[in-house]
């Protein structure tokens, strides 16, 4: 079977099952009896495991299959969890990583590390096991026949049918059956604990045995065998005119069926099960409804696999995003709002009495303008995911750093709902990760350290997300040391940042600023965790590249903050329209303060820079006729325009011609035609045909 089609909903099911993986190692490790937490990692693992067969991928089906025999023998309390167990399970998840990160890129799982993995969790397995007490001999007729007697009881066991409780339209089923001259049978199915997809044998079952009679009753529930919500085993009521042996045998020929208990169902004795309203339902309709729930079961099992995901392809890899019925549904409905606009707009200007009267026309204008700004929303909502797709990546690494860096440290988490444009999602990431790192490596002392000034010995990182108005803000904090201002002014003098007498006159605020230039970095070591030169400067960059800007502030002792801010989306934006010369400009609403007439005659200089005091605060003008190189009109005015703009803490004012409005407008990439200073964002295309650039509010302050 060519699979090739369902790699890209493997890859991202494969990245979802690794979450949880994560995320509940890390629960089991606190907690190693918790039982609901064995179950999640158990079926997580066995769908990886399936997944990975049905795709070919050797490597990683043996990996995860050691991992889910690991996991079987501790819900069986058979293997104890510890912390060399935990440490070898995390290392097997970064091996089926490095595995999905070669897939990505080849389509092959190539070699990969952890090829020992397998060995080790087998070994471990058998060497932890209660189960290694070797059996004791037998040496009389009367142990022989304790032991004959334990067969027999192992044998009832196995006719796990025999608990099965019938209801009473089941029960009138199986009377007339029996009249009619049927025999009913009961059956335990046994699935090997190799098998790759249970679910899939399941179905072959299933369809064997309806081609010579009538399934009652299953036990789990149909639809929970389809989607492999059962252990190796299911028990079936069946109605069939062939002998007993002929049914085992039809069972048995289906391939990594380990065994199977068939025997006769008896109803007297038997408890009957509650009535209940939905069980007095015709047997007909019961059977026929569970009939084709069978005969259409997937034969792939879990989601993600072969035939289950044929309806459920997906785009490109990291460009899915999940969406709640609710949205798609005011989606649709502003789509037919939009629809029946359009078709007004059409009979309007298909009649003369339509084209007559403007005051229709307005109307339909009017209600268009109201859906396209709904489909406009709408659209954002789809576009827009919770941040905890990358927030629920870190857990874990704080875990791995506080190992590798002998500090005790624990990551406090809040705003994880808070939600971003998928595309911003996807970038945020990298920087978020190098902030966390940094914070563990230079931000918190050792604990020694710590408890000798007085604090916790336990070290905090605090990451919080929030909305504030149309962006959203992302603060990693610590309480650590601080930042070492003095340390910081060294650095930047011997990287030759700054002067000796440059240095004199900066603000604590401008000397932390430094640590965002390139190759700047304190770290008196490299390491594998920082000090490597690729700095904070890389976080800047990427966070400018998505429109935002972060910043740091710090006290000495008590700890350091990077706060970012984001745009909620990069596509469509609110914006001010202005004129420079004879060109127009956009510039994005989230960035403005007011909007001022300032007199030429209040401009002042300070270090001959422009400069006007608004309310108490100096703020620098910035021409961006001269920036821009546009040419400059004359003027007769007294007054000239200024858009405050802001970015963190600093201000600015922008000086412009004209004033146009504001205006709703979507962003288009410029690509690599313009070969600019970063002062453009992008372009947009207004209702006239004509293009507008974006100005950059971050790149000209």
């Amino acid at each position: 079977m060519d699979v090739s089609q369902y790699l890209e909903i493997f890859i991202e099911e494969t990245k979802e099952h690794l979450q949880t993986l994560n995320e509940q190692l890390l629960v089991l490790e606190k907690e190693p009896e918790n039982t609901n937490t064995i179950n999640e990692i158990f079926r997580a693992a066995h769908s990886l495991k399936g997944m990975a067969g049905t795709m070919g991928y050797k490597k990683m089906q043996r990996l995860t299959h050691e991992m889910e025999n690991v996991f079987s023998e501790i819900r069986n309390e058979k293997v104890r969890v510890n912390a060399e167990l935990i440490d070898i399970l995390f290392r097997g998840l970064d091996a089926i990583s490095n595995f999905l990160d070669n897939i990505i890129a080849t389509a092959d799982e190539g070699d990969g590390d952890g090829e020992d993995l397998p060995n080790l969790l087998s070994k471990y397995s058998n060497e932890n096991s209660k189960d290694n007490v070797p059996a004791a001999p037998v040496k009389s007729k009367e142990n022989h026949g304790m032991a004959a007697a334990a067969a027999v009881a192992a044998e009832t066991t196995k006719e796990k049918f025999k608990m099965m409780k019938i209801a009473d339209h089941e029960k009138k089923a199986i009377i007339k059956a029996a009249d009619e001259g049927k025999k009913i049978y009961g059956i335990t199915v046994y699935i090997r604990e190799s098998c790759i997809l249970k679910s899939a044998r399941a179905f072959l079952v299933f369809k064997a045995l309806e081609e010579h009679g009538d399934v009652i009753k299953a036990n789990p529930e149909v639809q929970d065998i389809e989607d492999e919500h059962f252990d190796f085993d299911f028990s079936i009521l069946y109605i069939s005119e062939e002998e007993q042996s002929r049914i085992k045998n039809l069972i048995m020929n289906i391939s990594e069926i380990d065994d199977v208990a068939v025997g006769s169902f008896e109803i007297d004795g038997m408890e009957d099960s509650e009535k209940d309203a939905e069980e007095e339902k015709e047997i007909v309709k019961e059977t026929a409804a569970k009939t084709t729930a069978v005969k259409t079961a997937p034969a792939a099992g879990k989601k993600g696999q072969a035939t289950a995901a044929a309806s459920a392809a997906k785009p490109i890899v990291n460009r899915s995003v999940r969406i709640d019925i609710e949205k798609l549904d005011n989606l649709m409905n502003s789509v037919s709002e939009l629809i029946i606009a359009k078709n007004g707009l059409v009979s309007l200007s298909t009649t003369d009495s339509g084209i007559a009267n403007q005051g229709s026309f307005n109307e339909q204008i009017e209600y268009l303008e109201r859906i396209t700004t709904e489909l406009h929303q709408s659209v954002m909502k789809v576009r827009m995911v919770p941040i905890e797709t990358v927030f629920n990546k870190f857990p874990r690494m704080i875990r791995d750093l506080s190992k590798k860096l002998g500090k005790d440290m624990e990551l406090i988490m809040s705003g994880e709902d808070t939600e971003l444009d998928r595309t911003v999602v996807d970038e945020i990431g990298d920087p978020l990760q190098h902030l966390l790192r940094n914070s563990a490596d230079h931000g918190l002392e050792k604990n020694s350290v710590r408890i000798a000034a007085g604090k916790p010995e336990i070290g905090s990182i605090y990451l919080n997300a929030f909305q504030e108005g149309n962006n959203v803000v992302i603060e990693v904090k610590d309480d650590g040391a601080g930042i070492d201002v003095e340390k910081i002014k060294k650095k930047a003098i011997e990287k030759n940042l700054v002067t000796d007498e440059q240095a004199e006159t900066l603000t604590d605020k401008e000397i932390i600023d430094l640590m965002f230039r390139p190759g700047f970095s304190t770290a008196d070591v490299v390491s594998d965790v920082s000090g490597r030169g690729v700095g904070l400067d890389v976080v800047k960059t990427k966070i400018e590249a998505l429109g935002g800007d972060v910043e740091a502030k710090t006290t000495q002792g008590q700890g350091s903050s990077f706060t970012i801010r984001l745009p909620l989306t990069l596509a469509i934006i609110q914006a001010l329209m202005v004129e420079l010369g004879t060109e127009k400009y956009a510039i994005p609403l989230g960035s403005i303060q007011t909007i001022e007439d300032v007199p030429f005659k209040d401009i002042k200089y300070v270090q001959t820079k422009p400069v006007i005091s608004l309310r108490g605060t100096v703020i620098p003008l910035i021409s961006l006729d001269d920036i821009l190189q546009v040419p400059k009109e004359d003027t007769k005015s007294e007054t000239f325009t200024v858009v405050i703009v802001r970015k963190g803490d600093k201000q600015a004012g922008l000086i412009v011609d004209n004033l146009i409005g504001q205006l709703e407008i979507v962003i288009k990439s410029i690509g690599k035609y313009i070969n600019n200073s970063k002062l453009i964002s992008g372009a947009t295309i207004l209702g006239d045909g004509e293009i507008a650039l974006i100005l950059d509010v971050n790149a000209l302050l």
